[in-house]
């Protein structure tokens, strides 16, 4: 990591210049930046100036690393690296390299996969010390840009934590720590993570309306925290969270799946703006085929062929495109928006209600409350068209229910799928049925080599690397 605190360690300013004025922000702010240097002090003598900062970062979010709907996005590179999505792309692409399970320690996405999130938590933190130490700043800006920051960090560090298990928590700018930092063990990133997220919702709103959800709120902190009790199987907390967030009347699960990724749908809990008014979603961009055969990624047919016959999802979330040899290749079509329209009509949904009622269901069922985890999951299927479940007393058959619906609601979101399997206990049985080259070690990624060989504090590699 201390190559990462080098680049950017020189000044704001440079932070601020590359994020922000080599692509516009206007729409997260009406003011635009001077192009000359800007220095720590001078952003953060301005509410405006400060904020634009933050826009770098949901920028830099968007363009790169595991939230991002881009081709380097986790929801491409998790998804042909298990059983989501096969590649098309040349064979040295990273996409592929994934795919084939052709990973290294040494492999460029995995640097770069850290890196950028390593890089992206920087300036997080140099904003949230900037803030800190503002005394010039309004109070409104300074509490909404420290929730959004904690938010933020916590967000990134759990994903980091779920891909390459123990990782170091960086909550700091300086060079000298960073620079010889340890990992800390998944339970402690847990814990750091909820000490942000607590931290974060303290100073968030309640919520913003449908259609303007694109910064972290209340109800965004504790659908992490659900989920984060998820992962640490807490079945009491993550029933708490999620319920907090099911209850408030404003979040609902929109009864036309065709409207669940538009920028107004009322189940979207957080999205990413898209950083033209006239620009939708890399996702649709990267996912919908308008020539066949595909020349980077497409559904999986073993995929597609799970789908439950009736699944309203299959329909809808699904699109197709047949090559001048009738073969037929199936994409996801959860965006609909290809390239530009006349005004944004989605934006990135990275949070969302139904994931909530998926938790939920599975905490019920995990503590013998069949009904209360059939009613969820009868939410979720009722949407999508399916026949009620019912008298059903068996946690085992119920979580396998759960994890049907789980497949078939979030494919392709961010890497549920990887993370789920191995919470699960079902990677290794899944994927040495379908690939080949499976290993048991493959449920963590490397640490990349060159970290490694700058901070031996970082040590050991995961196994099997």
């Amino acid at each position: 990591m201390k190559n990462t605190i080098i680049k950017n360690i020189i000044f704001l300013s440079l932070l601020l210049l590359s994020l922000l004025i080599i692509k516009s922000c206007e729409r997260f702010t009406d003011v635009g930046l001077p192009k000359n240097q800007i220095t720590r002090d001078v952003v953060f003598k301005d509410d405006q100036l400060a904020k634009s900062a933050m826009a770098g970062v949901y920028r830099s979010l968007e363009e790169s690393a595991f939230i991002s709907g881009s081709s380097s996005g986790a929801q491409v590179i998790l998804g042909a690296y298990v059983d989501e999505l096969q590649s098309y792309a040349s064979a040295t692409s990273d996409v592929s390299i994934f795919y084939q399970l052709g990973h290294t320690a040494s492999s460029g996405k995995i640097s770069s996969l850290w890196t950028t999130t390593y890089s992206q938590i920087y300036n997080i933190n140099a904003i949230i010390e900037g803030v800190e130490n503002s005394d010039q700043l309004s109070t409104d800006v300074r509490t909404k840009l420290k929730g959004e920051g904690l938010f933020l960090r916590a967000l990134l560090h759990l994903y980091l934590t779920q891909t390459f298990g123990p990782i170091p928590y960086v909550s700091s700018t300086s060079y000298e720590v960073n620079q010889v930092i340890q990992k800390s063990s998944v339970a402690e990133v847990y814990t750091k993570c909820k000490a942000d997220l607590e931290s974060a919702t303290a100073l968030l709103p309640q919520t913003l309306t449908a259609g303007n959800r694109i910064y972290p709120t209340k109800m965004a902190s504790y659908t992490v925290l659900a989920r984060i009790a998820y992962y640490e199987k807490n079945w009491d907390v993550a029933i708490q969270y999620s319920g907090q967030v099911i209850a408030d009347s404003q979040y609902k699960m929109e009864s036309d799946l065709n409207k669940a990724f538009l920028k107004e749908s009322s189940s979207s809990i957080w999205q990413l703006l898209p950083f033209s008014s006239i620009y939708n979603t890399y996702q649709g961009n990267v996912f919908i085929l308008n020539t066949a055969p595909p020349t980077n990624v497409a559904l999986r047919q073993d995929f597609v062929n799970d789908f439950e016959p009736g699944d309203l999802r299959r329909t809808s979330w699904i699109g197709q495109k047949t090559d001048s040899q009738n073969k037929t290749y199936h994409y996801p079509f959860k965006y609909k928006q290809y390239s530009t329209s006349t005004s944004s009509l989605e934006y990135s949904v990275v949070l969302r209600m139904e994931e909530l009622y998926l938790i939920r269901a599975e905490a019920y069922a995990r503590k013998g409350q069949y009904d209360l985890a059939i009613a969820d999951l009868n939410k979720i299927r009722g949407r999508a068209g399916l026949a009620p479940i019912s008298n059903i007393s068996d946690t085992n058959i119920l979580i396998d229910r759960v994890m049907k619906e789980r497949r078939s609601e979030l494919f392709t979101e961010f890497g549920h799928r990887f993370y789920d399997l191995r919470q699960h206990d079902l990677l290794d049985v899944v994927m040495t049925a379908k690939k080949a080259g499976w290993k048991p070690n493959f449920k963590l990624l490397p640490l990349p080599e060159k970290e490694l060989l700058l901070n031996p504090n970082l040590n050991p590699q995961n196994e099997g690397y």
